[in-house]
């Protein structure tokens, strides 16, 4: 199973959870979220590390 990683930049809009809400349905993808919205001190260096352990990786 691959594994992408999702990074917001920003709070979710609708169609961020939507298209969140289908990959995880789909069942053939891991899905991971880091929502840098929330923290108010992101940690970069373990941002960087689960870049490098994803197949891929999504910016919004």
């Amino acid at each position: 199973m691959t594994t992408q990683l999702h990074i917001l930049t920003r709070p979710a809009d609708e169609l961020v959870t939507a298209l969140l809400d289908r990959e995880r349905a789909a069942g053939q993808t891991q899905i991971e979220v880091v929502d840098l919205s929330q923290q108010a001190a992101p940690d970069y260096a373990a941002l960087v590390d689960r870049v490098f352990a994803a197949d891929s990786v999504v910016t919004w």
